[in-house]
C-alpha cells in the first residue's frame, strides 16, 4: 500500500456566490430579442441576448462598430478597443419598483455598491467576447498599400482590424431574478459620441425564461435536494426572510433572534457582538441565494454576510429549520457567524430539533 493511499485529497467545495455570476449547474432559459439601445451613424449599442436562471439574468450588450470608422476620441480605443470599451460604456439597469443597479467591475467590493435591502447587483463579468475569433495582435493582417498599419487615411489614431475587433460583447449578471414589469435597460458610450440613453424590456418575459431552466447537476457545495415542501416558493421565502432579520445590522435584537433557532438562548452572545463591535454589525447586510431542501424541514443554501469596515468572509454554506411551523436560521449557522467576532454561543436551552430525514 503506498504512503498516501488512506489520505483523501477530496476538499469539500464551497458554494458559488450567486450574487456574482450565472450558475454552472444550470442551462439558462433564452429570451430570443435584439433591442437597440443607442446608436448612431457609426456605433450601434444593442441588447444581443438575455439568458435567465431562477437566480438572475445574464444580459449580453452588444458594441458594434461600422467598418473603416476610427475607434473614438479617447486614445485609449486606438491603444486596445476591447478593454477601452469595456471599461468606458456604462450600463445600468432600473427595476419596476424604482430600485437601481449599476454595473461594477469584478473584485469591486459588495459592501461598496450593496443597497439597503441587499440588491439588487450588476456585475460585468470577465472576459467579454467578439462575435467571430479575432485576428491575433501579433500577427497582423498586412496593411494596404500607403496605409500605416491600425491608421486610417486622414485620421489621428485610426482603427483597422477584423470584424471581430469592430463587434464586442460585454456580459454583465444582474441579481437576483427580477420581478414582472418593466425592466429599463440604461447605456451610454460618450468617447464614441452616444448618449445616456434606454429601452425597456418586460420582466414577465424574463421569468417565463427562468422557469425554462434546466438542472443538469446538483449546485457545488450543496447537498442533494431530497423531498420539498408542499408549497416550496412560500418556503424559500420564509427562509430568505429569516436569514435577511437574523443577519441585517439594523434590527431589533429580539425580532433578530426570534429568527434563529433557540434564539433566546444566544441573546447574551448578540449582545457581546454589538458591543465590540458596533459599527460591522450596525451595517452588516446579508446575500442569500436559493434554497436547497433535503426534506420538507431542513434546508441548505450560499449566503454571505457582508460588513462594513470588517473582513470579508466569503460566501458559506448556511442551514435553516422548520420549528413550529416557522422556517428559522439554524443554531450553528448563527453560531458560525457570531464566531467571526472571537465570541461563542452557550449551551442550548432546550433539546435539539430532528435532524434531516435520510435519503432514501
Amino acid at each position: 500500500m503506498g504512503f498516501f493511499d488512506r489520505v483523501s485529497s477530496a476538499v469539500p467545495p464551497r458554494p458559488a456566490s450567486p450574487w456574482l455570476a450565472p450558475p454552472d449547474h444550470q442551462l439558462a432559459g433564452v429570451v430570443p430579442l435584439a433591442l437597440i439601445v443607442v446608436r448612431n451613424v457609426d456605433t450601434a449599442v444593442s441588447v444581443a441576448g438575455l439568458a435567465a436562471y431562477p437566480a438572475g439574468v445574464e444580459i449580453t450588450l452588444e458594441i458594434r462598430l461600422r467598418p473603416g470608422t476610427e475607434p473614438g476620441v479617447d486614445p485609449r480605443l486606438a491603444v486596445d478597443w476591447s478593454r477601452g470599451a469595456a471599461r468606458m460604456v456604462r450600463f445600468g439597469i432600473a427595476l419596476p419598483d424604482g430600485s437601481r443597479a449599476v454595473a461594477a467591475r469584478p473584485g469591486d467590493t459588495v459592501t461598496t455598491r450593496l443597497g439597503e435591502s441587499g440588491g439588487p447587483l450588476l456585475t460585468a463579468l470577465p472576459d467579454g467576447t467578439a462575435a467571430e475569433e479575432p485576428v491575433a495582435r501579433n500577427f497582423p493582417l498586412p496593411a494596404p498599400p500607403g496605409v500605416r498599419r491600425g491608421i486610417l487615411p486622414g485620421s489621428v489614431a485610426g482603427f483597422v482590424g477584423s470584424r471581430a475587433e469592430q463587434t464586442h460583447r460585454l456580459r454583465y449578471w444582474l441579481w437576483p431574478l427580477p420581478p414582472d414589469g418593466p425592466l429599463t435597460f440604461v447605456a451610454e458610450f460618450l468617447a464614441r459620441g452616444l448618449p445616456e440613453s434606454r429601452v425597456v424590456v418586460d420582466g414577465a418575459v424574463i421569468r417565463a425564461a427562468a422557469d425554462r431552466a434546466v438542472d443538469l447537476w446538483p449546485p457545488a457545495g450543496l447537498p442533494e435536494a431530497g423531498p420539498a415542501p408542499a408549497d416550496v416558493a412560500a418556503a424559500a421565502a420564509a427562509i430568505r426572510a429569516a436569514f435577511t432579520t437574523a443577519f441585517t445590522g439594523d434590527q431589533d435584537a429580539e425580532a433578530a433572534l426570534a429568527a434563529v433557532d433557540d434564539g433566546a438562548s444566544l441573546q447574551s452572545t448578540l449582545e457581546t457582538v454589538r458591543d465590540r463591535h458596533p459599527q460591522a454589525t450596525w451595517s452588516a447586510r446579508v446575500l442569500i441565494g436559493e434554497p436547497v431542501f433535503t426534506d420538507p424541514a431542513h434546508a441548505s443554501l450560499a449566503f454571505e454576510v457582508v460588513l462594513s469596515h470588517a473582513p470579508a468572509y466569503g460566501t458559506l454554506l448556511g442551514e435553516a429549520v422548520l420549528v413550529d411551523g416557522r422556517w428559522k436560521v439554524a443554531r450553528s449557522t448563527y453560531c458560525t457567524v457570531m464566531s467571526w467576532a472571537g465570541v461563542s454561543c452557550p449551551d442550548r436551552l432546550g433539546p435539539e430539533p430532528p435532524g434531516p430525514e435520510p435519503l432514501g
